[in-house]
């Protein structure tokens, strides 16, 4: 077999592993449907391709290869469900009795990652349990084995008792190390899926880590007495070195960029700040940064011998390796740049687009599941990018200097092979990130040099290497001002809505048919009015046609969004964390760049009304509630709001008695929050098809009067249904839904009212 052989397997090894995303990942028990399917494609495409290439390509393999190819693509899908993760027989998860309550216990593990502040102002890290003791039960210590999620208040972990001794911390030194053995008490629980669509799957998300278990932990009872070693006492003096320069803040920002945000506690507004503004990959160790670092070898090593060249470089990138830890991005750039400098000893050019596919490969044969990791599929695309795309761009910008149009061709071409992906993840695109990457790429250069040569002399002369770093505060200066003050301006973002799979496919296969293809290379215009309408027409489509109303199960009262046509209104909002994590995804994922009519119901609306405000116009704002401090709308009794077909209307305020009329179809939303309200209104008037009730608890006297005039369906919203009740609401022979055992449900004319998410039924 020849060099091209071989590139066919990698590229058979490749498709394997992606054509998993047919059953979704983790999913380690597949339907024999999907299976069937897969074996299927499996079978035909490698064929298919020798069919097509055969007449047209002279060194195209025989057939008995391309059955090998599938065969190749067969292993790769076993290998890769074989390495999916799955609990052991001892693991912890194991123990807990009950889903849906978390059990108080003293958990011994020890400490395998680094604490990392989350969005709730607590610290996460990973443990892996070892012995566990149930507080409720008299029982001894059980042997136990697995990876759990664990959170504490921030003070626990900077008040840290080493053999009962306590020990303070400054906020850059860790209190706590990889590899100590950990006692925290707290609340051992299991993971839930989402309720709402679009929500974040955390389930799904420890599941990917091989974590089947969490641990609320409240205090640590105690820590193995252990100092920092190795690459973690190297990172945290480089650290401290640029928190010293430059202020807390600033530091852990130059830190992130020089060594990764995975080794480095930076800020979520912070972290989140550059993900907005496209900027993620310079806060992520990628081939950005290797490709630095080789620059300042190269320039290091000019005067040595390819070989101490490459000794030395070896050297340098397992140390930086070390430093940002195991990330697929960091990897696949130091495979590359390793296959440079053995290249330079050989006195051979590499082919970048095949070292490129042969450390994808590499990396895929260690560890399978990094195919699905949104980092490794982001920095191969940038770097895919990179190698076709950038040079075309740079040749029709030749009327520049070289410098300037290959600062233009890097983010532009970056930009088109990975906007589709975050279009895809996010369902939103920023129209700011071109010319900002492009105006901040000498900045980025500047700090990203200038922070590697910094860090170098922290680790040889730390004082020398703080002076060094503080020359840095003014360009991250700017640059921080800049990613602060360019979401403000009007039309910054774009929500484009959830992205099907086949549209990306098709996306991708445009992308490539137009770097492959020379006569599609000269209609790449066509090819990019054809993408951009795959993206719009959606988007338009349910500005047109679109009517649906969708109820989300929130923490307390339940989010209504009735889209009519292009218009949109919410009635209730929720609290911070229903708004940061049920009702934000959804309006992304719906592609909604604009609340039409945002009625808030509750005092406690206004608390969180400047966070949905930060993320999407609100173009009306009405109360149903007196609000004195507001020159906003006011909804009386007996107003109404006029939604294209739908009609909205207040019945009474003590408890909230609203309707609403669409479609020959008739809602009514009764929400008595009060725990002892025994105020029951006469409702009987006001009959409805569907009738959606919520409250802290349900009575027999509301179930007796919601189902008096026979509704079609009625809808609860409370955190418990008695049994009694729930029977009584079945002999009453009327569909009924539970939002907060099923999730969210959605009511579409012809269709009804449906679940969401899957396998959640009604009950009748």
């Amino acid at each position: 077999m020849n060099s091209f052989h071989y590139l066919i397997l990698i590229l058979a090894y490749l498709g394997g592993l992606l054509i998993t995303g047919l059953w979704g990942f983790p999913n380690p028990n597949p339907s024999w449907q999907q299976w069937c399917l897969v074996v299927l494609l499996i079978t035909i495409i490698p064929p298919s391709f020798f069919i097509i290439l055969n007449r047209r390509w002279r060194r195209c393999p025989r057939l008995r290869f391309w059955f090998i190819v599938s065969l190749v693509a067969l292993l790769a899908v076993l290998y890769f469900q074989w390495r999916i993760p799955s609990p052991r027989s001892t693991d912890i998860s194991y123990l807990i009795e009950d889903n849906f309550r978390s059990q108080n216990v003293q958990l011994i593990g020890k400490l395998i990652s680094e604490p990392r502040l989350t969005n709730n102002e607590r610290k996460k890290f990973w443990l892996q349990a070892q012995k566990v003791h149930f507080n409720q039960q008299n029982s001894d210590f059980q042997v136990v084995t697995g990876k759990v999620y664990v959170t504490l208040p921030i003070q626990e972990i900077n008040l840290v008792y080493p053999g009962q001794r306590l020990l303070r911390r400054t906020t850059t030194e860790p209190a706590l190390t990889v590899g100590q053995t950990l006692i925290i008490e707290g609340n051992l629980y299991q993971p839930r899926s989402p309720k709402n669509p679009a929500a974040f799957d955390f389930k799904k998300y420890l599941a990917k880590q091989g974590s089947f278990s969490g641990l609320k932990g409240e205090k640590i009872i105690f820590v193995e007495n252990k100092k920092n070693w190795g690459f973690t006492q190297l990172r945290q003096k480089i650290i401290k070195g640029f928190t010293n320069a430059l202020g807390e803040q600033s530091g852990l920002v130059i830190s992130s960029m020089i060594l990764g945000r995975r080794a480095v506690d930076l800020p979520p507004e912070i972290r989140d700040l550059f993900v907005n503004m496209g900027l993620s990959h310079i806060l992520v160790a990628s081939g950005f940064h290797v490709a630095l670092l080789l620059g300042i070898i190269f320039w290091i090593t000019r005067s040595l011998s390819p070989t101490k060249k490459l000794i030395f470089g070896i050297t340098i990138l397992i140390l930086y390796v070390g430093l940002t830890g195991i990330q697929p991005s960091i990897l696949r750039a130091s495979l590359m740049g390793t296959a440079i400098l053995i290249g330079e000893v050989l006195d051979r050019k590499t082919n970048p687009l095949r070292t490129l596919l042969l450390s994808a490969f590499i990396l895929l044969i260690f560890n399978p599941l990094w195919i699905w990791d949104l980092g490794f599929q982001l920095s191969f695309l940038a770097t895919f990018a990179l190698l076709v795309t950038s040079p075309s761009i740079e040749n029709k910008l030749d009327f520049l200097p070289p410098k300037i149009s290959s600062m233009i061709a890097v983010p532009v071409a970056v930009s088109i092979w990975t906007s589709p992906l975050i279009m895809y993840v996010f369902h939103t695109f920023s129209f700011y990130i071109i010319p900002f990457n492009i105006l901040a790429t000498p900045l980025i250069i500047l700090l990203v040099i200038g922070g590697m040569i910094s860090a170098i002399f922290i680790l040889i002369s730390p004082l020398f290497g703080v002076k060094i770093a503080s020359f840095l505060f003014w360009p991250l200066e700017i640059l921080l001002e800049s990613a602060q003050k360019i979401p403000q301006l009007k039309l910054s973002a774009l929500v484009v809505g959830q992205i099907s799979l086949s549209i990306l496919i098709i996306i991708y296969g445009i992308l490539l048919i137009i770097w492959l293809n020379k006569k599609w290379q000269k209609h790449w215009k066509l090819g990019g009015i054809i993408i951009i309408l795959l993206l719009i027409i959606p988007i338009m489509y349910k500005n047109i046609f679109l009517f649906q109303i969708t109820i989300l199960q929130s923490n307390s009262v339940p989010n209504i969004i009735i889209q009519d046509r292009g218009q949109v209104t919410i009635l209730n909002l929720g609290d911070k964390a229903d708004i940061k994590y049920n009702l934000l995804p959804f309006l992304y994922q719906q592609g909604i760049n604009e609340i039409t009519n945002m009625i808030l119901t509750h005092n406690e609306n206004i608390v969180s009304l400047s966070l949905l405000e930060n993320e999407i116009k609100i173009k009306n704002k009405i109360y149903l509630f007196n609000n004195q401090k507001s020159s906003s709308n006011h909804l009386d009794k007996d107003t109404t709001i006029k939604l294209n077909s739908t009609i909205i209307k207040i019945f009474d305020q003590f408890p909230l008695i609203l309707g609403w009329k669409n479609n020959n179809q008739s809602w009514l939303w009764i929400d008595s929050q009060q725990e002892n309200d025994n105020s029951i209104p006469p409702i009987h008037h006001q009959s409805s098809d569907i009738i959606l009730w919520s409250g802290k608890k349900i009575s027999l006297e509301w179930v007796e009067l919601l189902t008096q005039n026979k509704p079609k369906i009625i809808i609860i919203s409370t955190n418990y249904i008695p049994k009694f009740l729930q029977k009584e609401l079945t002999k009453q022979n009327i569909q009924w839904y539970w939002i907060q055992e099923i999730g969210a449900i959605q009511w579409i004319p012809k269709q009804g009212i449906k679940p969401l998410l899957k396998n959640q039924e009604q009950h009748s």
